[in-house]
Order: C-alpha cells, then structure tokens, then sequence
C-alpha cells in the first residue's frame, strides 16, 4: 500500500499564464487571416479575443462574476466553429479551449475552499480523538490500584493535551490574523467605495447649473465614480462573505483549545487526588468511561459529516473542475495544423491544471488515510478499516493519475515542435514537468538541467509552492 506521504499544494495558479496564451492565440489568428473565407468563425474568434482583453489588463478590482462572463461569452462565440472550417476554425478551438480553461480556474478556487473546509473539519476530529484516548485512559486508570504507574500514564495524557493546546492556540493565531487582515482589506475597500461615492455626488449637484453639453461630461464623471464605487463595494462584500466563513471555524477552534486547557486541568487534578480517587476507583470509572463513549460518539458523527460534506461538496466541486479541464482538452485537440503552436501550449497547459487538481484531491484523500490510520492507532471500535482501505486506494489513484497528467503535459509542449531558443525553453519546461511526474530526464539531459536530484526532490514535495515556476515561465513567454 502507498503511504500517502507527498504533500500537494491545493493553491489554483496559472503556470502558463492567460496572458502567454492569449498572445499564442493572437499570433494564430495573425498567421491566418486573409485566408479563410469564412468571416463567421473570423469573427467568433475576434470576439473571443476582445472577452479575454477584459480579464487580462490586471484589473486588481475585477470580481470572479465579471472574469466568469467574458469566458462564457468567449466560449459562446467559439463553439460553434472550434474545429471546424480551417484555418479559424482552429484559432476558434484555441479560444474555446482557452474559456473552458478560464472557467476551470475559477471553479478551482471553490475546489480549494471545499478541500480547506474539509481539512478543518479532519482536525476538529482529531480533537475529538485525542479527548476519547484521555478519558479512555482516564477509565482504565480509575481501576488500577497501583498509583504510581497511574501517575506517569495521566501524565503522559497531560503532555498530549498540552501539545494539542499549542496546536490549536497556533492555528487560532492564525485565523484571528486572517480575520484581522481581511477586515483591513474591508475597511480600505469601504472608504474607497465612500469617497468614490462621495465624488460621484459632486458631479451630479453641478450638473444642475450648467449647460447640458457640460452635464453630458459630467455626467460621464458621474459614471465613472459610481462605477469604480460599486466595484469596491462588490470587493467588500466579497472578502465580508470569507470573513463570515472563517468566524464559525474560529470559534470551534477556541472551543478546543479551551476544552484541552479544562482536561489539562483535570488531569492534574487526577494526579494529585490520585490515591483518593484509587478508592472511589468505580465511581470515577463509571464517570470517565461516559465521557469517554460520549467523545467516541461525538467522534464518530463528526466522522459522518465529515464523510457526507466531501461526497456533497468536496468531490462535486473537483469534478466541475476536471470536466472544465478536459473540455479545455478535447477542444485543444483541434488544432493541430494552422495553430499547432499554440494548440501544443493549451493542451500542455490544460494537462498541468489538470495534474494540480488530480493533486489537490490527492491530498484531501491522503488526510483522510492519515485520519482513519489515526482512529485505528487509538484503539477506538467501530468499522474504520474498510474506510481507510478505500481512501488510501483513491490517494494512490489520484497520486498515480496527477504524475501521468504531468507526463502528458509534457508530451504536448513537445508536440508543438518548437525550434531554435525557444525550442530550447519549451524543452525545460517539458523536462521539469516530466519530473514532477515522477521522470528524470535523460543523462544528456540532465547535464544541461539547472535542477540537481536533491533540488528535484524538495521540488516535487513543494512545486506547488514555488512562486519561480511560474516566473520562469513568464520570462520564457517574453523571450520566445
């Protein structure tokens, strides 16, 4: 059985950027213009471009709604001749595989949400864990007439609830600090949307004085103030919305940590009424045992749920995400004459995405191994294996699928043929995505690579992490 021991980044990033593609796509429609008769899929194809000149000018204020328009509208105006009549019919493909692949990218986020959701929820559960192992401890001890190897087991269980009391203090820490800044970013956001506000009412009370020629300006003035108010005002509520998100998970964490503190507390009690509580043995037994089958049923709902939100939210939000890809995919497949270059860098493009997102649920799924292996460990009952059986069997499918999407992603970047120095940059990416599938180049290869085998080992538990990726192929996008 595979140890589901590689850690995968659940980040949604862009290693080849829309940007890059777009200018692959531009340059398609450059090439081919002046001969294709058919001035339907010519125009599909400019509209396709204009959509994606919306989201591509940094707007830092552009809302996912607007993001999620202009890749419908692109793809709505492509469909219809993506692979069809060449050569538009190609440029067209690339333009719809492109939106599909825009729309994926934004359906990754809600994926990442859900895994997160997911991942929070798994450590409560171990809280719940750890509280049955201390009050069955607690049980067995009440009954041992020896007190002093009771001692030490109560204060073995003190240091457990202590490390979890870090634990979960860090990662309150942590959500406070994220609160704190979203609601600085809300804060900014709303003083902005008032001032812009505030501007736009100036405007209006002097068109009432003045010529209707200079009311048109103005009111053009009136226009653009309100508009920019009302997209920080939808960036506001938008952060106010994860703000709310984040309370409630907050609030349980605190919980925890004080009701580790409060076993903490009770523990040390335990040891210093030890030889009191050693005759009152079944009594305390009796009480510590209740606790304990309380936390394995509390254990054992949160499981259920936990179980429940990953079939009802988890999978289907990976899902839509993989169905966006493989659209992107199929329709990338059609371009492989008149637009072959840039066809070769969507399909290459939407195979890495498709590696990241196989990768994010392999790590939903590798928590769930670590869970279940957990639950066993402590000794609680209950049918947990076959549990742990099925999810360590996706872990490694999904694992196993991730790194043959890299290797396929690899194989349609070289697929595009590229020559010269931009041949040569097309190849390092290709060898760097053939290592995050688990290939090491060739020895000729690996003379000239940049990365030794120890870099590659720390890159594939961190590649998704590492902000130079993506970089590097910026730089490679403006040099080619």
């Amino acid at each position: 059985m595979t140890e589901p021991t590689q850690r995968f980044n659940t980040t949604p990033r862009m290693t080849w950027t829309t940007r890059s593609l777009l200018l692959a796509a531009a340059a398609t429609a450059m090439m081919v213009s002046g001969c294709s008769k058919s001035n339907d899929a010519k125009d599909a194809v400019s509209e396709a471009s204009l959509e994606f000149s919306k989201i591509s000018v940094g707007d830092p204020t552009l809302s996912s709604t607007i993001a999620s328009t202009s890749y419908t509208n692109a793809g709505n105006a492509t469909s219809e001749y993506a692979g069809n009549e060449k050569p538009f019919g190609e440029a067209a493909a690339v333009s719809f595989a492109l939106s599909k692949l825009g729309m994926a990218t934004l359906a990754t986020g809600e994926s990442t949400d859900a895994e997160t959701e997911a991942m929070h929820r798994s450590r409560i559960i171990r809280g719940h864990l750890s509280e049955w192992i201390a009050m069955n401890a607690v049980a067995k001890a009440s009954t041992n007439f020896d007190p002093s190897q009771d001692k030490r087991a109560l204060q073995e269980l003190i240091e457990l609830r202590k490390a979890d009391v870090k634990e979960y203090s860090e990662l309150f820490e942590s959500l406070q600090d994220e609160i704190k800044q979203l609601q600085s970013q809300i804060d900014e956001l709303d003083a902005k949307s008032a001032t812009e506000r505030n501007e736009s009412a100036k405007y209006e009370l002097q068109m009432t004085s003045v010529s209707a020629t200079k009311a048109a300006q103005l009111a053009e003035r009136v226009r653009e103030h309100t508009l920019r108010g009302d997209s920080y005002e939808l960036e506001s509520i938008r952060i106010q919305g994860r703000v709310g998100q984040l309370l409630p998970g907050a609030h349980e964490v605190e919980l925890q940590v004080k009701k580790a503190m409060d076993q903490i507390e009770l523990l040390e009690l335990s040891i210093d009424e030890l030889d009191q509580r050693v005759r009152d043995s079944k009594t305390d037994s009796a009480q510590a045992r209740a606790n304990a089958e309380a936390a394995k049923a509390k254990l054992s709902e949160l499981v259920r749920e936990l179980e429940s939100y990953r079939t009802d939210t988890v999978i289907p939000a990976s899902d839509k995400v993989i169905s966006l890809i493989r659209q992107s995919l199929s329709a990338s497949r059609n371009a492989s004459t008149t637009a072959k270059a840039s066809g070769a860098i969507a399909k290459a493009s939407a195979q890495e995405h498709l590696a990241r997102a196989l990768a994010q649920q392999a790590r939903g799924e590798a928590e769930m191994v670590s869970l279940y292996q957990s639950i066993i460990s402590s000794g609680i009952s209950g049918d947990w294996q076959s549990k742990l059986d099925s999810h360590t069997g996706a872990f490694n499918n999904l694992t196993e699928e991730s790194k043959q999407a890299f290797q396929d992603a690899a194989s349609a970047l070289r697929s595009g043929r590229f020559r010269g120095v931009e041949g040569e940059s097309i190849e390092a990416a290709a060898i760097r995505l053939d290592r995050l599938g688990g290939i090491e180049p060739e020895p000729e290869y690996s003379e000239e690579s940049e990365y030794t085998d120890s870099e590659y080992d720390e890159e594939y538990d961190e590649s998704m992490d590492d902000e130079s990726f993506e970089d590097e192929y910026d730089d490679e996008d403006s040099d080619g």
